[in-house]
């Protein structure tokens, strides 16, 4: 998120993803989700048929999967506080409606959807879909009865584990993912790079040279994705991510004004080869 005082570069950024062919937006893991709603509808103000949105928690919802020692009351309690949340959601995207709600792993989706689904008062409001967190990259609960379901969880160049769960199981196959981090953190698209101290969260003390080794050694091992100059390592990065049927959408941070067209016109570079995909599986 820019600052406030950069507002209406950010509404014209989303205004110029919309002309590019971005429908879907994400403010379920914004730092600051009500203003990204806000921004959203100044940017989109004229209802668009083919715009949405995926959302999650505005506030601290305090929702567990344990609950309460009275279930019941804990169960009454999460189905009040993520109607009000996505009421508020509602209010603030409008005209953008909502389509996804990602709310991680703080909620047990089959109790909530039924409950939401049974007060009259919210059976219209229900969102399309509900989207289960990846609690473990390597171990994902197999959808139920084999009915698809949507997740949300991270995929990248070097984050690749889940395609091996998706790949290896058939009813995993069937259902959907919200790919979140495809840059790793900044490693592929260069934000690391490009931030004036360097790697690190604010008040940390700088990396050392072999924690630098550690964290971009494995970047550079993916140099032959970008030989002859047919492609950017960040357009390869969101190449591979759509490389698999079953990812249903991308999610990348909304580029600068100088990185949007690279990020953007991925689809005018090759799609990676057979070749390419097997070389990434051998790579740890």
């Amino acid at each position: 998120m820019a600052p406030p005082a950069a507002d209406a570069q950010t509404i014209a950024l989303l205004r110029r993803a919309r002309a590019s062919g971005v429908t879907l937006f994400d403010v379920a893991r914004s730092r600051f989700p009500a203003r990204s709603e806000r921004l959203i509808s100044a940017a989109f103000p004229v209802p668009d048929p083919e715009l949405s949105a995926i959302v999650g928690p505005t506030h601290a919802p305090g929702i567990s999967r344990s609950g309460r020692e009275d279930g019941s009351t804990a169960q009454a309690a999460s189905v009040t506080e993520v109607a009000t949340s996505l009421e508020q959601s509602r209010r603030r995207l409008a005209p953008v409606p909502i389509s996804i709600v990602d709310w991680g792993n703080e909620i047990d989706l089959e109790l909530l959807g039924a409950e939401l689904r049974r007060s009259s008062s919210e059976r219209e409001r229900v969102p399309l879909l509900w989207a289960h967190g990846l609690t473990s990259i390597r171990s994902a609960d197999p959808p139920v009865g084999n009915v698809p379901v949507l997740y949300s969880g991270d995929l990248s160049l070097l984050d690749v584990d889940v395609v091996t769960l998706f790949e290896t199981n058939a009813a995993m196959r069937e259902s959907g993912l919200i790919a979140r981090n495809p840059f790793s953190g900044g490693r592929l698209d260069g934000s690391r790079f490009s931030s004036p101290r360097g790697p690190g969260e604010p008040g940390e003390p700088p990396p050392n040279l072999r924690e630098m080794h550690r964290e971009f050694d494995p970047v550079l091992r993916l140099g032959f994705l970008t030989a002859g100059r047919r492609r950017t390592l960040a357009q390869a990065a969101v190449r591979f991510v759509l490389t698999w049927p079953w990812v249903a959408t991308c999610v990348v941070p909304l580029p600068s004004p100088e990185r949007f067209d690279e990020i953007l016109t991925y689809r005018t570079t090759p799609a990676l080869s057979e070749s390419e995909l097997g070389r990434l599986a051998h790579l740890k």
